[in-house]
């Protein structure tokens, strides 16, 4: 399937114009049936043919279906438009914070701190339902017109109840943010999800990821490998005490990490 024209209907509800696409598929901003605003997500054609593929993308919709919390973006509908599934998501207006990075560079001590605990908020809540994301990076955390933060994007969640849908020996998740076991292609946790929350707040605080001058394997090498680089390089006025608590999530073994994304945020806001 080729990107939809604005006009086209996908089910009840009309497009309005592309947000973004990827490897995976389309988003656009839709209005439904009452004028309600919505983002619309569709999973390419040729992926849906894709057994595999297509399961995970109907399990993202039911785990976003599943969770409700303040900072989770809840999918509001899920259907299926000329053999392609598709998910209607909750519209969140402000961009995403990989944007705000792009186009401020850093964020505010005090901004990384409500990522951190909105965000880990969020996270703790997947955990509870039985869920790993697996993806935590800046573009899948959502801002409104008031920068609270929104996670989105379930489409790595790992049902820690349900089948495995990745390939025996296949590492699933975002270079720049992915943890060691999940390069190594091991069991996942919430202590994986520590730690790609982990590199996303390194990258709010310094505009980017842990091991951005690196490329390719370099990268996994380093996640596996290499001690992350302090922030305070590039941020010399950081609190010892931030710094110290945002690295605790970056260690290399998942037991070496704190437990839960809700106890790692509140170390952070503890350290300042």
């Amino acid at each position: 399937m080729l990107e939809l024209p604005a006009g086209t209907t996908v089910g009840p509800y009309e497009i309005h114009s592309l947000i973004a696409h990827g490897g995976m598929g389309y988003v656009y901003r839709a209005r439904g049936t009452f004028g309600d605003e919505v983002a619309l997500k569709l999973l390419k054609s040729d992926l849906a043919r894709d057994e595999t593929v297509r399961r995970r993308f109907e399990r993202e919709a039911r785990a976003a279906q599943k969770i409700v919390h303040p900072h989770v973006v809840p999918v509001l509908d899920v259907g299926e438009h000329e053999g392609t599934p598709y998910l209607a998501q909750a519209f969140v207006r402000g961009g995403t914070v990989q944007d705000k990075i792009d186009r401020e560079g850093q964020l505010s001590v005090a901004g990384a701190i409500a990522l951190a605990t909105e965000v880990g908020g969020a996270l703790d809540a997947i955990h509870q339902m039985g869920f790993v994301h697996r993806d935590v990076k800046p573009a899948n955390i959502l801002l409104d017109e008031q920068g609270a933060c929104y996670i989105t994007d379930f489409g790595l969640a790992k049902d820690s109840q349900g089948s495995v849908l990745t390939r025996p020996g296949q590492a699933v998740g975002s270079l720049d943010y992915m943890a060691p076991e999940q390069i190594r292609a091991e069991e996942v946790g919430p202590a994986t999800d520590v730690y790609g929350l982990g590199c996303v707040l390194l990258c709010a605080l310094t505009g980017q990821p842990p091991f951005a001058e690196k490329t390719g394997m370099g990268v996994l090498w380093a996640h596996l490998q290499e001690d992350p680089p302090d922030p305070r390089l590039v941020r010399p006025e950081l609190p010892d005490a931030l710094v110290i608590a945002i690295l605790a999530g970056l260690a290399k073994e998942p037991e070496d990490r704190p437990q839960s994304t809700a106890a790692y945020a509140a170390g952070i806001a503890a350290a300042v």
